[in-house]
């Protein structure tokens, strides 16, 4: 994304768009097919439970709340790869060609370096802010830390999700075909899949509605 923030005059007012349209469209997709998962999946995970049978029936019960998991998971997936795509795109046009056409040359070292400064990579400075907001916290200095444009809860907010895409996305893939898979993998794997999709899913329900929900929406201050 471009690294100076885009404000808008609109009524006599100025408005503060920290993400563009194409990542605020992601975002909208992402939480509605997100919350569809949540919905359709822990019925099935806590079965026994007094709220399971009400929820699951809303999408169709037995019959089409699965059919309704699979294509949001297959959404979810196809999102995620969009998003995958669209990082490279932005990169390239926003910040190595600019870096390109003022340098006339760039090196391998040069272009990784572009991406490893990118607003939301996790650096050095993340690592001296959760430091200095433990000493905060503890009382060993009355000033909180600043962070950048994106603090470090931002970054754990944004790069956390891209390891439970590959567990939840990789086992809910195995499970949904796993007639395939049945015949070129151990049953280990196949129980392995079934338990990393169910617990994985619970620990991404329990982050987002609380740990993102209260960072993103409710904390008054983002650290």
């Amino acid at each position: 994304m471009k690294r100076y923030p885009m404000i808008k005059l609109k009524d006599g007012k100025k408005y503060f768009y920290r993400f563009s349209f194409n990542q605020r469209v992601q975002h909208f997709i992402l939480a509605i097919v997100f919350t569809v998962l949540v919905l359709t999946g822990m019925p099935l995970k806590f079965p026994d439970a007094s709220w399971a049978p009400y929820i699951y029936a809303l999408f169709g019960g037995i019959k089409y709340a699965p059919l309704v998991h699979k294509i949001s998971g297959g959404i979810i997936c196809l999102l995620f790869l969009y998003h995958i795509f669209y990082l490279i795109v932005v990169i390239k046009k926003y910040h190595i060609e600019p870096a390109k056409k003022e340098k006339g040359r760039l090196s391998t070292g040069e272009k990784l370096k572009i991406i490893a400064t990118q607003p939301l990579v996790p650096n050095l400075k993340d690592a001296k802010d959760i430091r200095d907001l433990m000493k905060y916290l503890l009382y060993f200095t009355n000033k909180r830390p600043e962070g950048d444009n994106f603090t470090w809860r931002e970054k754990f907010d944004y790069l956390a999700p891209v390891w439970g895409m590959v567990i939840i996305g990789g086992s809910g893939i195995i499970m949904w075909y796993k007639e395939i898979f049945s015949h070129v993998l151990p049953g280990w794997v196949m129980n392995f899949a079934l338990i990393a999709h169910s617990d994985e899913a619970l620990l991404a329900a329990l982050f987002i509605f609380i740990w993102h929900w209260y960072n993103a929406h409710f904390s008054v201050c983002l650290f």
